[in-house]
């Protein structure tokens, strides 16, 4: 194993110091809106209430939440509107 290695510094990218903070801030901020989606929907499964629309209080297709179980909107009330999720 090659213990020699160079760590890898932000100029090896072509990125700058700024441009790298950026990015780290951009993916934890990614990680953070989905692990929010993932404990509201644990909150919805401990009353009860998974699987309903928060809109509508009507059922999301189980294809939906199969291909997200984090969904809290049906497909009906999905305008496009992200707030919700």
């Amino acid at each position: 194993m090659k213990t020699d290695l160079p760590p890898l510094a932000p100029s090896s990218l072509g990125l700058t110091a700024e441009e790298c903070g950026q990015a780290a801030r951009t993916r934890l901020y990614t990680y953070a809106q989905k692990l929010a989606r993932i404990e509201a929907a644990l909150a919805r499964m401990e009353k009860g209430c998974y699987g309903f629309c928060l809109t509508c209080e009507g059922r999301i297709g189980l294809l939906r939440l199969e291909a997200d179980p984090a969904e809290a909107i049906c497909e009906t009330c999905d305008a496009g509107d992200e707030s919700v999720r």
